[in-house]
């Protein structure tokens, strides 16, 4: 090297004489020493010179480097030495006069950089050097890398991804498209590459769809929901993302995502018919209707109109079920809803707000209008109806309240065309009556029942009956339902429907069902004691039980009193029990898990509430309503229903038993659907505890 700088230096000096040789020494010393760029010279594979920059760059002084202390191979990456002594090879043995590369470096800190060598080969004196300068262009690698990645990444997701994805130019022409586009629309992406994006959207949602596209186009971020139709004419739902497409901060088309939503919509549908639709008439049910009459109330109220609320019951109907059977009685109950729909106007709202009770809301009711649309209503229900064969008819019992007091309320208007109804029914039948303020609320029948209430129990009047529920995998009988039955005296057989509700009301239900519980548990425990083979009680409760604050520990007394095992009780509680949210239910719920008794949910599905609320309880069943169950023989949803209930039933750990079994083709459907219990008249209607053990004893 020395010799080199002196050849130099002498040069210099010959050239400009007066400049002495000390001031080339200084002007190398700034221009190369403390150079911004590492310089180095190589003589015989190891450094002969280095300049300050390449020992910081490097980490090492000069006397580590150059004495030897780092050996030469040290300080290279293990895998670019190859690389590097085949360039070096080359260019001592004349192949490359002049040469650029990278290698990877370890500094003294053990730290990868990347440097851009530079070399060119000089021969003085007979010795060959190699001259050259390195950069340090690490950061400049991991950048190109870093991109290269991101290339990568944005292709993966934009190719693989399970969703529709896709460019379009600023013309709504699609620029590309992965495999899940040609999923959605049926069309190639060659085919999409040549087409714009309005053809493929349904006409209705074409606007709407542009509107989106624009606002994107403009820089914003839209998401929307419209339908496509797809190459084959089938018609999806997508929910889209579209957002810019920017180049260099300038918007050169619109990236966009498409979600094929179809199944997720109709699974909404589907349960927003559950909560919000009677499954049979497919008409609103209670819950639909209430929410209707307030929105209707309120406007009512501020414009200072009348509304009017129609309750309808049919009369015999009871007759036409346990003569005829369900099948012809869901028939009828879905003639007469067509026929109340085709009564009214478009504007009113007729619903199915219990067996076989209807209601009418009239947002706009003139009194005389009223009442002639409550006796035309008399006239097309007793009109015979063809149904299967059979001419049937039955009349109807009408109740109306109009509102108009200065502090009525919701709930005043449906007590009041409640109370007319069974007015009618009790004292008219085929007839309507306008609740008056003479018109008490409770009519002679209900005020009969609740002052006999009180004595029934005293007097023996309850009895129970029982209904076997059968393991549709074994077929055999796994449980029983206690039915209450109530001999009136000079009534006659009164049905729980009507007693029920009334010792609800009252507080009866408290003790009524405090003795059914005895009495059920009992007969039980004398059925285990007497050798029959072990099977489950269930016992229905009411929503009042369930809020009592002493109904757990009632339901503990009742165990150790009859001696019955608690894994033997199961408790059933309607569907209705969902929508309460009181502090004592939800402690009494898990204070009766506590002690090892079985819950289910009884009448499930008949569109009370919503399926989520299945998640806050740590239910043991569902029963699926009997509506679903009779649906199956028919071309209705009973079938889709009654699967999707099974289904989520089993992924939410819950059994399932579908009430109303009454032949072979529903109870093959339900077994083919994984149902786990069934029960209904196919396989026995409830009855006496001593016709049961007759029955027990004849399979034994």
């Amino acid at each position: 090297m020395k010799h080199i700088m002196d050849e130099f230096f002498l040069n210099l000096i010959e050239a400009d004489a007066p400049m002495d040789k000390a001031f080339y020494e200084e002007m190398f010393e700034v221009t190369v020493q403390d150079a911004p760029v590492s310089m180095y010279v190589i003589k015989k594979n190891s450094y002969s010179f280095i300049n300050r920059h390449l020992c910081t760059l490097l980490g090492y002084n000069k006397t580590e480097i150059m004495n030897g202390e780092i050996a030469f191979t040290d300080m290279i990456h293990p895998d670019d030495m190859e690389v590097m002594e085949e360039r070096l090879s080359k260019r001592f043995d004349g192949q490359n006069v002049q040469d650029r590369y990278h290698l990877r470096f370890i500094n003294k800190n053990r730290d990868m950089i990347t440097l851009e060598v530079h070399g060119k080969k000089m021969v003085r004196n007979g010795e060959t050097f190699l001259i050259g300068t390195i950069l340090d262009v690490t950061a400049e690698v991991q950048a190109r890398a870093q991109v290269k990645r991101d290339q990568e990444q944005f292709k993966s997701l934009f190719y693989n991804n399970p969703a529709a994805v896709y460019t379009f130019d600023l013309a709504g022409n699609f620029i590309d498209a992965n495999a899940a586009c040609e999923r959605l629309t049926g069309y190639s992406a060659t085919e999409l590459l040549e087409m714009n994006f309005m053809p493929i959207v349904v006409e209705e949602d074409r606007s709407t769809t542009l509107h989106h596209f624009q606002k994107a186009a403009f820089g914003e971020s839209v998401a929307y929901e419209i339908s496509v139709m797809r190459k084959d004419g089938q018609q999806r739902d997508a929910e889209i993302f579209n957002f810019p497409m920017k180049l260099q901060d300038e918007i050169v088309g619109v990236y966009g995502i498409a979600v094929d939503v179809t199944e997720r919509n109709e699974n909404k549908k589907l349960m927003n018919d559950l909560v919000f639709f009677d499954t049979l008439t497919k008409l609103p049910n209670r819950k639909l209707f209430e929410d209707r009459l307030r929105q209707v109330f309120g406007i009512s109220q501020l414009h200072q109109h009348q509304l009017a609320v129609l309750f309808i019951g049919l009369d015999r109907f009871k007759f036409i079920n346990d003569s005829l059977g369900h099948s012809m009685g869901d028939e009828f109950l879905q003639a007469v809803a067509r026929r109340l729909e085709e009564a009214v106007g478009i504007e009113d709202t007729v619903a199915r707000v219990a067996g076989d009770e209807f209601a009418i809301l009239l947002p706009h009711a003139k009194e005389e209008e009223v009442h002639l649309l409550a006796a035309r209503l008399n006239q097309v229900i007793a009109e015979p109806l063809a149904i299967l064969g059979h001419s049937l008819s039955v009349s109807c019992s009408i109740g109306v309240a109009i509102s108009g007091e200065a502090e009525e309320t919701v709930e005043k208007l449906i007590s009041k065309a409640d109370a007319a109804m069974y007015f009618t029914k009790k004292y008219g039948k085929n007839n309507y009556t306008v609740y008056s303020d003479e018109l008490d609320q409770k009519t002679a029948y209900k005020l009969i029942i609740e002052k006999d209430l009180k004595v029934a129990k005293r007097n023996q009047e309850f009895e129970l009956h029982y209904q076997p529920i059968t393991d549709l995998k074994t077929g055999e009988l796994s449980a029983v339902e206690a039915l209450i039955r109530w001999n009136h005296p000079t009534l006659g057989l009164i049905s729980p429907v009507d007693f029920i509700p009334i010792s609800e009301v009252s507080g009866q239900i408290v003790s009524i069902g405090k003795w059914v519980l005895q009495t059920a548990c009992a007969q039980l425990k004398a059925w285990q004691d007497n050798g029959f083979q072990p099977f489950e009680i269930c016992v229905n409760v009411s929503t009042i039980q369930l809020q009592h604050p002493t109904f757990v520990q009632t339901v503990k007394d009742v165990l150790e009193e009859t001696g019955l095992d608690p894994k033997w009780l199961e408790l059933e509680v309607t569907e209705s029990i969902l929508m309460e949210d009181t502090k004592i239910l939800k402690q009494n719920l898990f204070g009766l898990k506590k002690l090892g008794i079985s819950i289910s949910i009884d009448d499930f599905g008949t569109g009370f509430t919503s399926l989520s609320y299945l998640q806050q309880y740590s239910f043991d069943r569902v029963k699926i309503d009997r509506s679903f169950v009779m649906d199956i023989n028919k071309e209705l949803k009973g079938k889709t229903i009654t699967s999707t209930i099974i289904s989520l039933a089993h992924q939410l750990n819950m059994q399932v038993i579908a009430e109303g079994i009454e032949d072979a083709s529903q109870l093959a459907y339900l077994t083919q659907q994984n149902c786990d219990h069934g029960q209904g008249y196919y396989f026995s209607k409830p009855v006496p505890a001593e016709s049961l053990e007759m029955s027990l004893l004849t399979k034994s």
